[in-house]
């Protein structure tokens, strides 16, 4: 049952076990709470953050005095005011959603009443405001793409964009048919205008930058991010280069050529690029374990410049698209296929046949990204909790004794080193089905010592409870160990 929230509840408790505490800032954060209503989401707010703000600052008083209380007391206090914590998180979570909501209610009614008919403004003067709210970097909109031929129409609004605006995108781009729609977000993000959206990002930001310029007149560099995990950028500032000459120059670092690996990396994603998206288009039958797998390859490329993992799982991408895209009786060689992938090697995955395994590398992929950014958030939580015990006694006798806690800490995550990332890099980017699914019951055994190594683990299971900071070192890598658990089972 939850504890209730109130300075009642709390003065109540020290009177029934006879603590005399130095409570006046926490007393009066909760009287002020008190004196809120519910109906008023802002003030309370504010006496909920003041609330949230003392309860910490309470404990670290109470663990000054835990020798003269005593275990007990000690322990049941602390007790409470977690609980008083708890709650007051809980009334925040909803209280914010209760602004939101009103928020929404009174915006929506606004822009009810101004909302326009379906007119061609809707594509220029009304969304130059807008763009330069965006600007900002403050605000993110809804945005619906139609493309049509060469011709491409963007429209951005505060609010989901219903279909039927469809209709007014079609007219823009002055088609009778063949149109494509495509829906999503944008924000701004470094300088650049960012578009989220529900479809591969191929070939679209150059469209929408060019669409933005003729519609308003305002010039963007522009970012497109597929749900086939690729990025895409406009290309503003490149000259027009042939294309293997730019490909080699995307490659290059700063200052100097593009390295063995780095080209090969480029060449060969040029060589697939094509066929992936003829794939994803034809409904491929493995079309999620595809854009796992060109996920997995921008990740290494872009986000860690790791070009020979990249290149090892492009050329993954290349054995599971065989010879030919499309799913069903409907597959078709493809066009400049390499005589080697005229049929699926020996060694390529078996895309058909359903095994206990089927839809491993999408389990892999998944389970790696929960895993480091569980690891991460621990080890920045783990920094701050450490942190936070030499501040909180600096100046004070028991610095010694704090300093050597802090030290304790050290190494409390030593046991969830890059081991388990490594494990599941080597099987993403494994060169045959056999060698994936071993690396896969590897990673499997190792999650489960985890698991026990976290269970047994006196101090990480206790640390999330500290006095000091709130912080979720065991329950994230609780959580994200019991998510792989499930993934690969």
């Amino acid at each position: 049952m939850a504890e209730k929230l109130s300075e009642s509840v709390w003065t109540s408790f020290l009177k029934k076990q006879r603590l005399e505490l130095e409570d006046k800032a926490l007393v009066k954060a909760l009287a002020a709470y008190d004196k809120t209503d519910e109906d008023k989401p802002e003030p309370r707010l504010k006496a909920l953050e003041e609330v949230i703000k003392q309860i910490p600052e309470q404990v670290k008083l109470l663990v000054k005095r835990k020798k003269e209380l005593g275990d007990k007391p000690f322990g049941e206090a602390k007790d409470k005011l977690y609980a008083l914590l708890e709650e007051a998180e809980s009334q925040q979570k909803e209280t914010k959603a209760a602004a939101a909501a009103a928020a929404a209610a009174s915006k929506g009614k606004k822009d009810d009443d101004e909302e326009e008919a379906d007119t061609p403004v809707l594509l220029t003067t009304k969304m130059i405001p807008l763009l330069r709210e965006l600007k900002k970097g403050e605000a993110e909109m809804h945005a619906m793409i139609c493309t049509a031929g060469k011709n491409t129409a963007v429209l951005i609004m505060r609010r989901a964009i219903s279909p039927s605006r469809r209709k007014l995108l079609a007219e823009a781009v002055d088609a009778k048919g063949g149109m494509k729609y495509i829906v999503g977000e944008c924000r701004f993000e470094d300088k650049v205008l960012v578009f989220i959206v529900q479809s591969p990002a191929s070939q679209l930001a150059k469209r929408i930058r060019q669409a933005l310029l003729e519609q308003t007149e305002m010039r963007f560099k522009v970012k497109v991010r597929g749900d086939d995990g690729v990025e895409e950028n406009d290309g503003e500032d490149e000259d027009e280069e042939q294309p293997a000459a730019q490909a080699q120059k995307q490659a290059a670092p700063p200052g100097g050529p593009a390295s063995a690996e780095q080209t090969l990396y480029v060449q060969r994603l040029r060589k697939v690029r094509e066929r992936y998206e003829q794939a994803l288009k034809e409904q491929h039958p493995e079309a999620t374990k595809l854009r796992a797998v060109m996920g997995y390859a921008s990740e290494k490329a872009d986000g860690q410049k790791d070009y020979a993992a990249a290149s090892k799982a492009l050329e993954q991408l290349e054995k599971l698209l065989g010879a030919s895209v499309g799913g069903g009786n409907g597959t078709r060689p493809v066009a400049g296929a390499a005589s080697d992938t005229s049929a699926p090697s020996s060694d390529a995955p078996d895309t058909q046949t359903k095994t206990p395994r089927d839809g491993a590398f999408v389990a892999l992929q998944q389970s790696r990204l929960a895993w480091e950014a569980a690891r991460k958030k621990a080890s920045a939580d783990l920094l701050l909790v450490k942190q936070t015990i030499l501040e909180d006694f600096d100046g004070e006798p028991e610095i010694g004794e704090a300093a050597e806690a802090a030290g304790r800490l050290e190494g409390a995550l030593a046991t969830f080193d890059m081991s388990l990332t490594n494990l599941l890099d080597r099987a993403l980017t494994a060169a045959d089905t056999d060698q994936r699914r071993r690396l896969h019951v590897e990673a499997g055994a190792m999650v489960t010592r985890y698991r026990a190594h976290l269970a047994a683990n006196e101090l990480l299971s206790r640390i999330d409870d500290n006095p000091f900071v709130a912080v979720s070192i065991h329950k994230s890598l609780d959580t994200a160990l019991k998510f792989m658990a499930g993934k690969l089972a």
